[in-house]
């Protein structure tokens, strides 16, 4: 990602990489749009800058692995992060996934989104082809994705604020 760009220009840059994306992974092109957004900062973080990572995708998540995962199990960049847990943040180190492109982390994370498994049951179920994106980020929290408790809120005034929607298909 180059740092020069605007908040905008980063919009329009990946809005049809994430429509191509929803058009092979069924998961609205708003909604992993607007994650991609607030975990990445318009993709200016640390992970999105030297790893590729635009979302946060540690080595393991909540011990699951998925089908179609883009990423090749060996590259990985360490980092401090924090998380929300009972009720404050704390500060951990984590191993996150290195991606040679931006492309293999959106799709790694899409594959995430739709086999990563809680037990015998898709954490997601139902995400695939929904097409109101406040119900597909209640979902997305709600099957655990994020700890912190605005994330709802976060995810869909990101979404009205670039109107993300019109990358749905």
């Amino acid at each position: 990602f180059d740092k020069r760009l605007t908040e905008a220009k980063v919009v329009a840059k990946m809005g049809p990489i994430f429509t191509a994306d929803q058009k092979k992974s069924g998961i609205l092109a708003s909604v992993s749009m607007a994650q991609f957004i607030l975990e990445s900062g318009y993709g200016s973080t640390e992970l999105a800058q030297n790893a590729n990572n635009c979302f946060g995708m540690k080595t393991s998540l909540s011990g699951n692995t998925w089908r179609g995962s883009t990423w090749d199990k060996k590259s990985v960049y360490k980092k401090k992060t924090q998380e929300y847990r009972n009720g404050k943040y704390e500060t951990i180190t984590a191993d996150f996934r290195k991606y040679s492109c931006v492309e293999d982390s959106i799709a790694d994370h899409s594959a995430y989104l739709l086999g990563a498994m809680n037990g015998s049951k898709k954490r997601y179920d139902g995400l695939k082809g929904m097409t109101d994106y406040k119900k597909a980020v209640t979902l997305i929290k709600n099957g655990g994705y994020a700890t912190d408790p605005k994330y709802v809120s976060k995810l869909c005034n990101i979404i009205e604020k670039w109107n993300l929607t019109k990358y749905d298909i």
